[in-house]
């Protein structure tokens, strides 16, 4: 199975214990391929993060567990932007569900919602 951590899921899980951090450990421990969109990544990475909270997110990936947003990929999802008739705050959810319906991913976030009418996307919704 492969998975994408949306930014908020990967926040909790690595910073409180519950239901976030539970399938956390369960996905690292199966043979399940966990991947990041990059807008993900940039949105975790900025921060506040410890050098230490960075590198435990990055162990949990595969070699190319980050995926690049390329001209292809923002393509498809200004596409979805536009037929979702989006305010600009999705902007960002957007292109990280376009990431993870493109790869054939499910993706694991706390606010399910923020994904709403993205094609092909399948959303596993996590809340404490």
């Amino acid at each position: 199975m492969r998975v994408h951590f949306d930014t908020d899921f990967l926040v909790f899980a690595l910073s409180k214990t519950g239901r976030e951090r539970r399938r956390l450990v369960e996905l690292a421990e199966s043979d399940s391929e966990i991947q990041m969109s990059s807008v993900a990544w940039y949105e975790f990475s900025r921060g506040p993060r410890t050098p230490e909270q960075l590198a435990v997110a990055r162990s949990l990936f595969s070699g190319d567990g980050v995926i690049p947003f390329s001209e292809e990929l923002a393509s498809e999802a200004a596409d979805v932007f536009r037929r979702l008739g989006s305010p600009r705050k999705r902007a960002a959810d957007i292109a990280i569900g376009v990431t993870a319906a493109t790869m054939g991913a499910r993706l694991l976030t706390r606010n399910g919602r923020d994904f709403v009418g993205i094609p092909n996307l399948v959303i596993e919704p996590l809340a404490s």
